[in-house]
């Protein structure tokens, strides 16, 4: 009878849900409730620590330092009274906590000071048995309990680094329970974090993407086998809010996961939210909101090109984090409202999937985090086999490239081939001034260095079956029969090692099946294709040495000089950080591509982007003053727009610590602007000078078109041709101002001639110091620290 109660109650009390309230506050719990709600409970491990792990994207965040002093407390819920302490550090920090299990352990990542590393540790649930698993100049971080018993974690072992911030680059390994035969798992560029296991044995977890894409919210839930193989969505690619899903669990006795609603540049803290992919990948009604402490709400773009992600990236403090779900119904999580005073503390509650909410513990001027149950739980499926660690290849299968492709207008035989693009992985840190939000800078559009493997053939039933390369980040591009992009892939996938994958098409619907096509025996028995590398080589995209001898050879007799025909100047003459026609092309948009800072949320459609949409495609196709451009060096030229204009090849620098890593304005090692530009500065204020945004010579991370304009003004190789000369000099004297207004009349005026040799003593500092896109460049070595604490 009065267990029938509860549960007549408990319905009535969930019918009285918060989950419409805007303020995420929870009402006193009722004693009943909290005597329900308790009867559900196991024991329950947590971390008291801190409040504050300092500010930053969620991925990289392991890598700040954060308070001193931590301790894993136990509490029953059926016993009541005070947690226990199992452990207890003064200097270190706790970042997280897992058990196993059957609840007797606890895997965690500790540091054991400040400005240490994280690494994984275990204890027993009693407190006995503490020890150490992993070791090493690296953060290992995010532990979780495989159900064979090896461990799932994440770790900065990937020695590389995040694209535009100073911290360290992350992705999942695998080792067996006492830390020996360690594996890498994923093989992004960026971060891979929060796992945890699926029912089926995949690991779900959290991955950051910057594939030619909005950089804040590419945070979604993917999930992975420990045998590295089938990297696959599993929700929320494409949602600009939140920015980033964070952490998701599988909720037992269901087929729904729960994830923490979280900013991009801030902890995983948020609104709780439960998804049911089977409504749609990355369609926004398949998440259900459980709080509202914050203002966010589950959203996309409006349409595929929208940049809005500003309200996800807004830091709600005291809202809610680290879900753990308990049973199909109810979830243990950290709540950081409804304290008096400034100094608000996390307390533990329970939560109903109704929204509803029950205090369950909370000590004065004290937080906690990370609620994890210790009870005997079933294990999930267990899958076998190694991850491959060595390089070589994998083989995909694409069924038919038009699945998914001819909704979008493309028409069968269109198709010709697939490029495979390979991201690389960031070399150095972010240690100098950014410029365009990024250091090294490496070009108007993408972060990234970019390797063109080349093409594979797909045939006149869109099929497609190659070999790539394993264990490295990639992704493929549809081209048509002049090497232009039909369709580019917004996302990234990997293979392992001998691994055989497919799919059914290209941007087809993810939960549809494969159509019972015809299968040719006779293709699959002939092998897969092999990468036909590109003519001019597979390597890095290589503006200056791939894409400019098209302009060399084509362009400059009309678009050079001081007075280039329509101010287009297509010489490889260098400037401030490139060269004079990539800067003009990208400036003047004559090419299609995506600052990817405030780039597109959406799935990248066909036929609308890259190469087929650009002006400079339309002019060679045009035979542009009876000029017919070469196939081959078409095919350069539109490799590179579709590559999303990368410059630059590599991530070394003759200049590190300048603006952006290249910089020819600043005193090399130093972002310290030079004598010879305070004096072209002093002059374009005193004579004011057309068309120079003074701003631009300092450079803050914000990108604006008046700043690209001004840095092609000032030619770096023949600064005779410098624009900021001609556009100011009289037409009478040979420039291109009206007589009238012109700040020169003559190239004799003193402060002409004080301009161009300020000019020229920069160039002459260039070309005892060449740039990494010039010949002789010599690339300095940085610190490559991978265990460092900021």
């Amino acid at each position: 009878m009065k267990r029938q109660l509860y549960t007549a109650f408990i319905c009535i009390c969930m019918t009285m849900a918060t989950s419409g309230s805007t303020q995420g506050a929870s009402r006193p719990t009722d004693p009943l409730l909290l005597e329900y709600t308790v009867a559900q409970l196991p024991p329950i491990a947590f971390i008291e620590r801190d409040r504050g792990l300092r500010r930053n994207t969620s991925g990289t965040m392991f890598a700040l330092t954060s308070g001193r002093g931590a301790s894993i407390r136990v509490w029953d819920p059926q016993a009541g009274g005070t947690a226990t302490t199992i452990f207890s550090t003064d200097q270190g920090m706790i970042f997280d906590i897992s058990p196993s299990y059957d609840g007797t352990k606890i895997a965690m990542a500790y540091r054991t000071g400040r400005y240490e590393p994280f690494h994984i540790w275990e204890i027993n649930a009693d407190g006995t048995g503490f020890h150490q698993l992993t070791e090493g100049e690296y953060h290992d971080f995010n532990p979780v309990y495989y159900p064979d018993g090896r461990i799932i974690f994440s770790s900065s072992r990937v020695e590389s680094y995040s694209m535009c911030q100073d911290y360290i680059a992350s992705a999942l390994y695998i080792m067996q329970g006492d830390g020996s035969d360690m594996r890498r798992l994923d093989w992004t560029t960026l971060s891979t974090n929060a796992p945890s296991i699926m029912p089926d044995g995949s690991i779900l977890c959290t991955r950051w993407e910057y594939q030619d894409k909005n950089i804040f919210t590419w945070q979604g839930l993917w999930t992975i086998k420990p045998n590295g193989r089938q990297l696959s969505l599993y929700y929320g690619n494409t949602l600009s809010i939140p920015n980033c899903l964070w952490g998701g669990k599988p909720i037992p006795g269901t087929d729904k996961v729960m994830y923490t609603m979280t900013a991009h540049h801030y902890p995983p803290i948020g609104d709780i939210a439960i998804v049911d992919r089977h409504l749609g990948l990355e369609n926004p009604d398949a998440s259900e909101q459980l709080t509202f402490a914050t203002n966010y709400y589950i959203d996309n773009g409006s349409s595929w090109d929208d940049s809005a992600y500003y309200h996800g990236d807004t830091y709600f403090q005291y809202s809610y984090t680290d879900p753990w779900p308990i049973n199909e119904n109810l979830s243990l999580v950290c709540y950081g409202g409804d304290t008096v005073g400034s100094s608000r503390q996390f307390k533990l509650q329970a939560l109903y999937h109704t929204g509803l909410m029950v205090d369950l513990y909370s000590e004065n001027n004290t937080s906690f985090y990370c609620p994890v149950p210790l009870n005997e739980r079933p294990k999930p499926m267990s899958i076998g086999g190694d991850a491959p660690q060595e390089a070589g290849t994998g083989t995909f299968y694409v069924q038919d490239v038009y699945r998914g492709l001819e909704e979008q207008g493309v028409e069968r035989g269109q198709v010709k081939q697939l490029r495979i693009w390979q991201q690389v992985p960031k070399k150095y840190n972010t240690e100098g001034r950014r410029v365009y939000d990024h250091y090294p800078v490496m070009g108007f559009g993408t972060y990234y260095s970019k390797i063109n493997h080349g093409t594979v053939p797909v045939s006149d039933d869109g099929c497609a079956y190659f070999k790539a390369p394993s264990n490295v980040e990639i992704y493929f591009e549809a081209l048509d029969e002049n090497g232009k992009e039909i369709s580019r892939m917004g996302s990234v996938t990997q293979i392992t090692t001998g691994e055989y994958a497919s799919c059914i098409g290209c941007h087809e619907d993810r939960m549809s099946a494969a159509t019972p096509l015809y299968v040719d025996a006779d293709r699959l028995e002939a092998g897969p294709d092999e990468i036909t590398p590109p003519s001019w080589g597979a390597g890095p995209v290589d503006y200056v040495n791939h894409v400019q001898p098209v302009f060399d050879e084509y362009c400059i007799s009309c678009h050079s000089g001081s007075t280039p025909e329509s101010d287009l100047d297509l010489s490889g003459d260098k400037n401030r950080f490139f060269c004079m026609s990539y800067t003009d092309l990208c400036r003047k948009e004559l090419v299609d591509y995506f600052f990817i800072n405030v780039g597109p949320t959406g799935v990248l459609p066909a036929l609308a982007t890259g190469s087929w949409v650009s002006e400079l495609t339309e002019i060679f196709e045009s035979q542009h003053q009876g000029i017919n451009v070469d196939a081959e060096s078409r095919r350069r030229v539109y490799a590179w727009i579709d590559s999303n204009v990368i410059y630059y090849p590599c991530w070394d620098m003759s200049r590190p610590y300048s603006t952006g890593g290249r910089d020819t304005w600043s005193e090399p090692g130093t972002s310290t602007r030079m004598d010879w530009i305070d004096t072209v500065a002093e002059i374009i204020s005193r004579r004011n000078l057309y068309g120079f945004d003074l701003n631009a010579i300092g450079v803050s991370n914000t990108v604006t078109e008046s700043y690209a304009n001004s840095f092609a003004l000032i030619n770096m190789t023949h600064p005779e041709n410098s624009r900021l000369l001609s556009n100011n000099l009289a037409q009478s004297a040979g420039g291109t101002a009206n007589d009238w207004w012109a700040a020169f009349s003559s190239k004799q005026d003193s402060d002409y001639q004080a301009l161009l040799n300020a000019i020229q003593e920069g160039a002459d500092l260039l070309e005892a110091m060449p740039r990494m896109d010039m010949e002789g460049g010599v690339a300095i070595p940085q610190e490559r620290d991978f265990d460092k604490v900021w």
